[in-house]
């Protein structure tokens, strides 16, 4: 089981659609959930266009949310209000459904809460809010996984505040039928937000490992994509996080000039 989640503003947008598409490629995701909050009629989304395969279902609601199921698996795709009150009163209809509907629960999405101090940086935190977070995880007993990547999940574009707002919460029982789950915030690109990916480990390993040959030092044009792409990269977070989210993009600027250029070369033949 391989899960995402994103919120982002805008899907109508081919280049955000796009990268939805190439999200869901690159991790193998069975499941995708997305949160867009300024479009008001959902059937404007190229759903088609965020899957890889013409065989798909999916469910659009409203900003009020909705949970959606797979079997006895419960998929809840949550964005967060924005006051103290309709949180509470979030989390008490949540705690509610849950406990009246049996099955393995992922609750997912942009919670618009933080846990703890930590998790925002430049920004104010709310204590009673993260107190009605936290007591809301502890009764409806769901697990909260240690997120690798980026250390916070949400950047204000405005004034650079950031928060740990996105994150997977899941039941024991989905644990038990997914024992090895890692939670990953990977790296921003068209949106404010992280996509989050939960993926569990079912002895595949992955793409294959990048490899860089000495001979494209030779080659023109690589100079130039390697100062670009170190120089044009924009990110946030501690030092360790910072620095592997740019060689990520590095890798990635790389491994285009290297498709771009054996076609190139192919085509002189």
């Amino acid at each position: 089981m391989n899960c995402i989640s994103l919120n982002i503003r805008g899907i109508g947008v081919d280049a955000k659609v796009n990268w939805v598409r190439r999200l869901k490629t690159k991790y193998k995701a069975n499941f995708v959930g997305l949160q867009e909050t300024q479009l008001l009629d959902y059937s404007k989304i190229n759903v088609s266009g965020c899957w890889d395969s013409p065989e798909y279902n999916f469910e659009g609601v409203n900003a009020n949310g909705r949970s959606g199921s797979t079997g006895n698996t419960i998929f809840v795709n949550v964005y967060g209000p924005h006051t103290p009150l309709e949180k509470k009163e979030t989390w008490r209809e949540l705690l509610q459904i849950k406990q009246t509907k049996r099955g393995k629960w992922l609750i997912f999405g942009d919670f618009n809460i933080v846990r703890r101090k930590e998790e925002r940086f430049r920004s104010q935190f709310c204590s009673t809010s993260a107190s009605d977070f936290n007591r809301f995880i502890r009764l409806a007993e769901v697990h909260d996984f240690p997120m690798c990547g980026e250390r916070f999940t949400f950047m204000s574009r405005v004034d650079a505040k950031l928060s740990k707002l996105d994150r997977f919460l899941a039941c024991s029982n989905f644990l038990a039928t997914f024992p090895s789950i890692t939670v990953t915030a990977q790296p921003r690109d068209l949106s404010n937000h992280c996509p989050i990916t939960l993926i569990s480990d079912s002895g595949d390993f992955g793409s294959p490992s990048f490899k860089f040959y000495n001979s494209w030092l030779m080659l023109d044009g690589l100079d130039k994509i390697v100062q670009d792409a170190w120089a044009g990269f924009s990110g946030y977070g501690n030092a360790d996080s910072y620095l592997a989210a740019k060689l990520r993009h590095l890798k990635e600027e790389i491994k285009k000039w290297r498709k771009m250029n054996t076609k190139r070369r192919n085509k002189s033949y």
